[in-house]
């Protein structure tokens, strides 16, 4: 097996905020001995150290991560059965939800499940050194990892509540008047513990990326996010409590960190961009360009892909599932589902397209049977492997049209644009010249355009579009997939027009068809590899990669904005931009550069890779980002959504809440 094996031998217990019950104080002691004993030997410590990682599978891969991460941002709308559309409409609130699928952020599982993680590194922190029976030097390894995933999920705690209360023991009893302490607070812990890392993996000589395990320049590239993301926060010279950084400049110091993963030579870049999102490549360990990220098994079946069990039990003492938006096929198999996130329905075909009312081209007949008869010709095509390249029965998540837009005005020069959004739905090999609707239909059965279709251009357009393929303009004509071509205001229609002036018939007298389900979807993270085991693609073996190559460059090129002005900054903009160029093209940028520069080129480099919100938060553009080009969430969104709520869960199971922010233990202003 090429990844790690994540399995909780001896799980710890109870972490902070569950309520006070005596069953969550109960070692889940799996093996029958103490942790004394079981963290003695070398089987066991391994365990542990593996398991510090398996918490990482509930957040990158998984549909509540994303809906905390990229959504409410400039870059995504919800689609018609989001479920988590509070999260673009800004209607959240502290309530814990549980098993609730059907809008649920999932906060209070994900207060578990990271405090959760921080414990199970606390205690790998306190057996790693009383252990005899591994070597000194897999000793420090093991710290360096385990400081770098405590750092690493607290990173993400601030950055969703803010202040929060920290942990750097394991909870052996129930605190019920827990403290909450500042960011900086915070930001000073992570970079400690950071810091321990790289020292460790120093001393240690860990310097390779294999099987998911950090290591260096995971560390160094971890470093490198959290000083800015520190300096864009809390200011330049925001730290005070870490002695280490008291007085430096954030700024200039994440951009010496990122500039030294570029040279390290741990990751390079691919001639094609899209080399990197090929599943051929999707192995942390193997791609190129990835530095560090979250790892899934080949097996998608096997214990190395599910989330582990929470430790809140039920009246039984069983340990309680995650909700199904974070483990999303159960606890029998896992894997990443980035896949079915951003494309559309794959019945959106709908009247139109159907071969037959059985059948449709973009969304074959089904895992039933591998064969389509060819309306016309009536030869039995197979299609196993065409089933599932594109999405599931639902639509989560679609480009805004801001984003849309900002792919295609680098179309012409970048190879990001082609690479990265999916503008045409084919059909399969062999089903050629059999639709009912379109007799020289070939191999596109819709395509989605950036005209708007009233204009001439499109116009021409849709008529030429009439016998070949539907055509969703991004505004206007007969299929729009927004409602207009302004950033601030377009929504996504919900249904075509109901007789075509240019079709003259009722073909697209069906809600299938409007932009709530059928969209330009974001591609980089399907299956382009058929698998015969898997031909239905509902979930993916595909690693979660989470720190690479670009984002170094972007880190240096921002930080450069303060410490050495535009000029700086344009010049490593550059250098990024023509390594994605396309072969003869010029794709640098002029001008003079600002922060809304470096958001929009992170955009084209990451869009839907679970960072957006945070991008946003910590260089306060959030507000104003938002209500310029999100129509779903502008009219709704205020100061106080930097912050998300605590959880009910939490301030239930207190007894020094304080409604005076600051005092106490408060819920954060606004809920």
């Amino acid at each position: 097996m090429k990844k790690i094996l994540y399995i909780i031998l001896a799980a710890t217990v109870l972490v902070l905020g569950m309520p006070a019950c005596s069953d969550f104080l109960e070692e889940d002691n799996k093996a029958g001995v103490t942790a004394d004993l079981a963290y003695s030997t070398a089987s066991g410590i391994h365990g542990l150290v593996a398991s510090c990682y398996s918490f990482s599978r509930a957040w990158y891969g998984k549909e509540a991560g994303l809906g905390l991460s990229e959504m409410g941002t400039d870059l995504f709308y919800y689609g018609f059965d989001n479920k988590q559309k509070s999260l673009t409409s800004y209607n959240l609130t502290a309530e814990s939800l549980n098993d609730n699928v059907a809008d649920n952020a999932c906060l209070d599982q994900y207060w578990e499940a990271f405090y959760a993680a921080v414990d199970v590194c606390n205690n790998a922190l306190k057996y790693i050194p009383l252990n005899k029976v591994i070597t000194d030097k897999l000793k420090t390894q093991y710290t360096g990892e385990v400081y770098f995933l405590r750092a690493f999920y607290y990173l993400h705690m601030v950055n969703i509540w803010g202040p929060i209360p920290y942990n750097s023991d394991p909870i052996t009893t129930v605190s019920t008047n827990p403290t909450r302490v500042s960011e900086e607070v915070v930001y000073g812990n992570i970079l400690a513990d950071i810091d321990k890392s790289i020292a460790a993996f120093e001393n240690s000589n860990y310097v390779i990326k294999t099987d998911g395990r950090a290591h260096l320049w995971a560390a160094r590239a971890l470093k490198a996010r959290t000083l800015l993301y520190a300096a864009s926060w809390l200011g330049r010279n925001g730290i005070t409590s870490n002695a280490d950084y008291n007085g430096k400049d954030l700024y200039a110091l994440a951009q010496a960190e990122a500039q030294a993963v570029i040279g390290s030579g741990i990751a390079s870049f691919y001639e094609k961009y899209a080399d990197t999102w090929s599943m051929l490549n999707e192995d942390i360990g193997k791609n190129k360009e990835a530095i560090w990220g979250v790892t899934y098994s080949s097996d998608i079946s096997g214990p190395a892909n599910t989330v582990p069990k929470r430790y809140r039990t039920n009246n039984d003492g069983n340990a309680l599932d995650y909700n199904g938006l974070i483990t999303r096929t159960g606890y029998g198999r896992g894997g990443s589902a980035m896949l079915l996130m951003f494309v559309s329905m794959w019945n959106n075909g709908a009247p139109d397209v159907n071969t037959t009312p059985a059948t449709v081209f973009v969304r074959v007949l089904g895992p039933s049977t591998s064969f389509v008869k060819h309306r016309v010709t009536g030869v039995d095509v197979d299609v196993a492997a065409h089933y599932s390249p594109y999405g599931r029965g639902f639509t989560r998540y679609l480009p805004s049209l801001y984003l849309w837009k900002l792919l295609e005005n680098n179309r012409e020069t970048d190879q990001r644009t082609e690479a990265t959004l999916l503008t045409a739905y084919t059909i399969v090999p062999g089903l050629a010249g059999s639709s009912l609707r379109y007799p020289l239909m070939q191999d596109t059965a819709i395509y989605y355009s950036p005209l708007n279709g009233n204009s001439p251009e499109g116009i021409a357009k849709q008529a030429w579009a009439k016998d070949r393929y539907r055509i969703q303009f991004m505004a206007g004509g007969d299929v729009p997939v927004f409602t207009s071509d302004d950033p601030a205001t377009a929504l996504p229609t919900e249904a075509a027009k109901p007789v075509s002036s240019v079709y003259g018939d009722n073909r697209f007298n069906n809600n299938a068809i409007g932009g709530w389900k059928s969209y330009p979807g974001i591609k980089k993270f399907l299956d382009n590899v058929y698998d015969p085991l898997y031909p239905t693609h509902d979930i993916s073996k595909r690693d979660a990669i989470v720190f690479r190559l670009a984002e170094m460059y972007l880190i240096k090129a921002e930080a450069e904005l303060v410490t050495s002005g535009s000029p700086a900054a344009l010049s490593t903009l550059n250098q990024l931009r023509s390594v994605r160029a396309i072969a003869g093209k010029d794709n640098s940028l002029s001008g003079t550069v600002d922060i809304n520069t470096i958001l929009e080129e992170r955009a084209i480099e990451f869009c839907g890779e679970q960072q957006r919100w945070f991008d946003l938060k910590r260089t306060k553009t959030l507000i104003p980002r938002v209500r310029a080009y999100n129509a779903q969430a502008g009219g709704r969104i205020q100061d106080y959504h930097l912050y998300r709520p605590i959880p009910s869960a939490q301030l239930d199971a207190i007894t020094n809440f304080s409604p005076n922010p600051g005092t106490g233990f408060w819920q954060n202003l606004g809920y």
